[in-house]
């Protein structure tokens, strides 16, 4: 008579604490870097301050069509970049005044991220700041929340495999961070799950989850280009994973109109998406035969960087090599555990975006004369490594084949890559990277006013982040026990995925 209650509350309990746990441990990223640490923020701080427009005190017309003036403090906050032996301290908060910029966006960015933002701009630029990065944690863990359990029971694995497998350390910064690619990233983790879960469901469920892959859709393509088209690669990989001969598919056809619209508006919108066939570099050198070969072989690179590879923030926050390697073992790992069952559609979907993953960044490189390494950063195809693991992993059955054994090893993996990153990060802020200090408080040259010790927020974060995995892997077990009495609905008929 109380079993039934019983599970339901330790359910609900689970439903809540897990998602909570994983923003706490995104705010701790929010608060592990200072004013002007996300990569290019000297552009995107300026944006967000001029994304609504001439307000007095935060954007004003510049001395040229192409300058904005804002205040002068934005300007000089990333005065730490490409100085790792720089701590946050360089930075002067209290400097008054207006300065143009040139580093502003006028056009080249799509204008919803900035415009959005600019609701949290104000004269307290380090409040700001942090509003904005707790915002984008919270929309993060709400949107993935949220597709979740609108998700069918057997698609769930898929986004959390996707969304966590390639979070650390890149998706973490990310998330929590003042730049357009927090959206992108979302983006890439629902858009096509949430596609693909409208073709297999019916009733309410099925206009939910078009709904949410609308959101996904216009929150990416309003905050960059690349995520536009990156959208209009997610309608077809859920179009080769869920289309069927006798099923509705009029809500995710609906959404995958208004997804792609929004794509292309916002996408011509930007002069950032003509980098796709021009290139980024200004004054590009033609290479080789040879070159375009090595840039060919080390594409990996660029993907071994969005797992800790590279430097975070300005890409001079260097991560030692256990973060990457133990990162890349579940990103790996993840891989292995989905291939098994690959139907003919699901051998198609893996080899599409296997293949954008792979020949993104080659054909951008091309366009742009560069050499892996230059130009192209791993944050720019982080979004295609998100859809490509859970695409890997959109199985029918894929739900027993994560057993506890399983978690518990990607938990403890990346546990401590995420223990050590934040560390790291936080001590590059603190006092620069030539003060090898264990303890973040000692001799710290930088911290925020009024935000708890470093090491108080290194350290819960951290635990926040290991008990979010504890309790993933409470929720599996109980779901396979459930599973063990009960043949879910959703997976009587495995030849429909």
């Amino acid at each position: 008579m109380t079993a039934a209650p019983t599970r339901r509350r330790g359910a609900a309990a689970l439903a809540i604490a897990i998602p909570v746990l994983l923003f706490l441990s995104l705010v701790s990223w929010a608060f592990a870097s200072p004013v002007g640490s996300s990569p290019d923020d000297d552009f995107h701080l300026p944006s967000i301050w001029c994304g609504l427009g001439e307000r007095p005190g935060l954007c004003a017309p510049g001395s040229e069509p192409e300058t904005r003036s804002v205040p002068a403090a934005l300007t000089d906050a990333a005065c730490f970049a490409f100085k790792p032996d720089v701590s946050g301290s360089c930075w002067n908060p209290s400097e008054t005044g207006m300065v143009d910029t040139p580093r502003v966006n006028v056009g080249l960015y799509p204008p919803l991220f900035y415009g959005t933002m600019s609701l949290f701009a104000s004269d307290d630029i380090q409040t700001s700041v942090l509003t904005v990065r707790i915002f984008n944690s919270l929309l993060t863990v709400g949107v993935l929340t949220a597709v979740f359990f609108a998700l069918p029971r057997r698609l769930r694995p898929a986004l959390v495999v996707s969304a966590v497998g390639a979070a650390v350390p890149l998706g973490m910064f990310v998330a929590a961070s003042t730049n357009p690619s927090a959206w992108a990233y979302i983006s890439a983790a629902t858009v096509w799950i949430c596609l693909y879960g409208a073709m297999l469901t019916d009733g309410r469920r099925r206009w939910l989850l078009a709904g949410l892959a609308v959101l996904g859709g216009v929150l990416g393509a309003g905050a960059r280009a690349d995520s536009a088209a990156y959208a209009v690669l997610s309608i077809v990989l859920a179009v080769i994973l869920g289309a069927r001969r006798g099923r509705s598919l009029w809500a995710a056809a609906t959404a995958s109109l208004v997804i792609a619209a929004a794509a292309v508006a916002f996408y011509l919108s930007a002069r950032q998406g003509g980098a796709v066939v021009t290139g980024l570099s200004l004054d590009p050198v033609p290479l080789t035969i040879d070159q375009h070969i090595s840039n060919f072989l080390n594409i990996p690179t660029l993907l071994a960087g969005a797992l800790g590879g590279w430097g975070l923030g300005w890409l001079d926050t260097y991560m030692p090599s256990a973060v990457s390697t133990l990162s890349l073992m579940v990103a790996a790992g993840t891989i292995f555990v989905g291939a098994r069952g690959m139907t003919p559609r699901r051998v198609i979907a893996f080899a599409v975006s296997l293949s954008a993953l792979y020949l993104v960044p080659f054909v951008l490189l091309a366009q742009s004369e560069a050499m892996v390494g230059a130009q192209i950063q791993p944050r720019y195809i982080l979004p295609l490594l998100v859809i490509f693991l859970g695409v890997a992993s959109a199985s029918w059955d894929i739900e027993p084949s994560w057993t506890v054994a399983r978690i518990v090893f990607a938990g403890v993996a990346l546990s401590v890559a995420t223990v050590i990153a934040l560390h790291v990060s936080i001590r590059r802020y603190t006092t620069g990277v030539d003060d090898p200090a264990i303890s973040l408080g000692a001799r710290a040259e930088w911290w925020w006013n009024g935000i708890p010790s470093p090491s108080l927020v290194w350290v819960g974060g951290s635990v926040a982040f290991i008990l979010a995995f504890v309790l993933l892997g409470v929720a599996q077990r109980r779901a396979l026990r459930s599973a063990a009495l009960t043949v879910p609905e959703d997976r009587r008929n495995p030849s429909d995925v």
